[in-house]
């Protein structure tokens, strides 16, 4: 069931990706702003406050840039900024299982894409939107847990109670940590807003 799950939720993702990305126009602002938000993604990630023992754990606030990005500029650049940060996790920190890619290392960089879904102009789609992008990140981080990493779990507790407890406790709380953090300054954040 959970692979089944897993495979639903990736197939969803990565197709409402892939058709957003087919309108996207390149130009040399938004590669700088990519590139940009890529490499302090990758260097948040890297200052782990709480590292958990069979990877994750919980990081500086590495799914704020992305999240900012989002709202500022679009899903488009989010979610190809989020294959960047995937692709260059999976080299700096590489998975235990090959299909751990398309849910902890993809799957999840992806989906915090879709924090502007409902709107940015209310506080309350803003919140709505980034508690639905990064529900849907956790998820396919406890989805991993569930499928890889079960046999961690304590005698006598079910892998999705450990699987999602150990996600919650770690890559929860940085999320929600960033969801504070993005309602109190997107006030601040139209005047950075330049679409090209």
């Amino acid at each position: 069931m959970e692979v089944i799950l897993a495979t639903i939720l990736t197939v969803a993702v990565f197709a409402f990706a892939i058709v957003k990305l087919t309108k996207f126009k390149w130009n040399t602002k938004s590669i700088a702003r990519i590139g940009i938000v890529s490499a302090l993604t990758i260097v948040l990630y890297s200052i782990k406050l709480v590292p958990f023992p069979q990877g994750g754990g919980c990081s500086l606030l590495s799914v704020l840039p992305i999240m900012i990005l989002a709202v500022l500029y679009g899903m488009e650049e989010a979610f190809i900024c989020g294959i960047i940060v995937g692709i260059t996790k999976i080299i700096i920190a590489p998975p235990y299982f090959p299909m751990q890619i398309p849910l902890d290392y993809l799957g999840a960089m992806i989906a915090l894409g879709l924090t502007p879904i409902f709107g940015t102009k209310n506080p309350i789609r803003l919140l709505g939107g980034a508690l639905f992008a990064t529900s849907i990140s956790t998820f396919f981080s406890i989805l991993s847990g569930i499928i890889f990493f079960g046999q961690f779990a304590p005698e006598g507790m079910s892998t999705w109670a450990y699987a999602t407890i150990y996600n919650i406790a770690g890559y929860g709380v940085e999320v929600g940590l960033s969801i504070v953090i993005l309602l109190i300054i997107s006030p601040r954040l139209k005047r950075f807003e330049v679409r090209t």
